[in-house]
């Protein structure tokens, strides 16, 4: 840990990140879930920011697939890509759902509002609908919105250089630990 209790694995996601650039690519994630029969599934979400030092936000629809994932195993991995810096990090962690989260809906543009009042997603799509009938006037917060905390205790980042790519691993027991592995 540093200084101001950040991981120090969060100061190496910051200079991958960092060399990215404005690329909206930087903030697409990989989460994977379970199933309650035991399938893995996986899907591309975005990073909504950290609420915690080691805690990651991403809002999602409480319709989804990912909800029920959640509910029988809340156990979680998330891999996010950084191509220009070739970085590639891997966190395990556990899923929650606050129940307060007003703040972050607060913080969406109207557009990005204006999708949660799309169609059930994974449903067929009524065509007789127009996108007016479906997002009401105002936009206030509908129950279908929710935000998830996924607490972080395990990353392993996989560092593409050459001529020996470089393998880390961080272990949350009660402080980060870091071990260097082969790659």
């Amino acid at each position: 840990m540093t200084k101001n209790n950040i991981p120090t694995w969060r100061q190496e996601l910051k200079s991958a990140k960092k060399k990215e650039g404005k690329s909206p690519l930087s903030r697409w994630i990989q989460l994977s879930t379970v199933t309650p029969n035991n399938e893995p599934r996986i899907r591309t979400v975005v990073f909504r920011g950290w609420r915690k030092e080691s805690s990651m936000l991403i809002f999602t629809d409480s319709r989804s697939d990912k909800i029920k994932h959640l509910k029988t195993n809340s156990n979680a991995e998330v891999l996010w890509l950084f191509l220009r810096s070739k970085s590639q990090f891997r966190f395990k962690g556990k899923m929650k759902k606050l129940e307060v989260n007003n703040k972050y809906w607060d913080s969406l543009s109207e557009r990005s509002k204006s999708t949660w009042f799309w169609q059930h997603p994974g449903k067929k799509i009524d065509t007789n609908l127009k996108p007016t009938q479906i997002i009401p006037a105002n936009l206030n917060k509908p129950e279908n919105f929710v935000v998830l905390e996924f607490e972080i205790y395990s990353v392993d980042l996989l560092k593409l250089v050459t001529p020996i790519h470089k393998r880390y691993i961080w272990n949350k027991r009660g402080s980060w630990e870091k071990i260097e592995i082969n790659p």
